[in-house]
């Protein structure tokens, strides 16, 4: 029998307001239910790490002098009131979902085990990631690469609002070149704005692909969870085969 494919999704929150500038989007939140709905039927196995950035962002601490660790917290914070909203959303939608932190909460938010994610992964039910490590100073993009590693996942899958990996800005500079393929080593030396760079050393070091693309051009996200061939985006791994 075939090994099930099995992919860690990583979601910006900013992504999850849509137009807006903050909170949820409806239609953003079907979209994506949608893709995983679909995934699942065809036996991929599913995990999210979710950002919070359409709750949060440091940068609106800073004229409040609060320290970095205490914003990191309250940035762990947003990300699971993004986990409830989606494992909701999904349930209502008949899309079997286990939602885990990195610290429980109360009785409605479990502590996030290995094994136990393993396991929800295996009945086809998808895994929502929430509270970061469970540390500050790493952000969540830390946290998808070392969930991935430690859920054996074949490729983590980072969803932006760009289609690839630039050598520039697009948004400002408008010759900047697109790449379809980049070693994390190229990656790294070209200080590209991938992601950063404990994570893309991590990636590297453990030797796990990555797939950056834009979560908002029609069918990527579901594209991009069950064709490990797509082109979509940009492919980052150890080196060019």
């Amino acid at each position: 029998m075939k090994k099930a494919r099995r992919v860690l999704l990583k979601v910006s929150g900013e992504w999850f307001s849509g137009t807006k500038e903050k909170g949820f989007d409806e239609k953003t939140f079907a979209s994506l239910a949608k893709s995983l709905v679909e995934a699942k039927r065809k036996n991929i196995q599913i995990a999210l790490v979710l950002g919070g950035g359409n709750i949060y962002r440091g940068r609106e601490l800073t004229s409040l002098k609060i320290d970095q660790v205490s914003a990191d917290y309250i940035g762990m914070l947003s990300t699971i009131m993004n986990g409830i909203a989606l494992s909701n959303f999904l349930s209502s939608n008949e899309c079997e979902n286990n939602l885990y932190s990195s610290f429980a909460i109360g009785n409605f938010v479990k502590a996030y085990s290995k094994e136990e994610a393993e396991k929800t992964l295996i009945e086809n039910k998808i895994v929502i990631l929430v509270g970061g490590l469970g540390n500050p100073l790493f952000t969540t993009d830390s946290t998808a690469s070392v969930r991935a590693v430690e859920l054996n996942s074949d490729i983590m899958l980072k969803a932006t609002t760009v289609d690839g990996i630039y050598s520039d800005d697009p948004k400002i500079n408008k010759k900047a070149i697109k790449y379809d393929f980049l070693t994390f080593d190229e990656a790294i030396t070209k200080n590209l704005k991938v992601m950063d760079q404990t994570s893309l050393c991590f990636c590297r070091d453990n030797n796990l692909d990555v797939r950056v693309f834009n979560a908002d051009s029609q069918g990527a996200i579901l594209e991009a969870i069950t064709n490990e061939n797509t082109k979509i985006g940009t492919l980052v791994r150890l080196k060019n085969d």
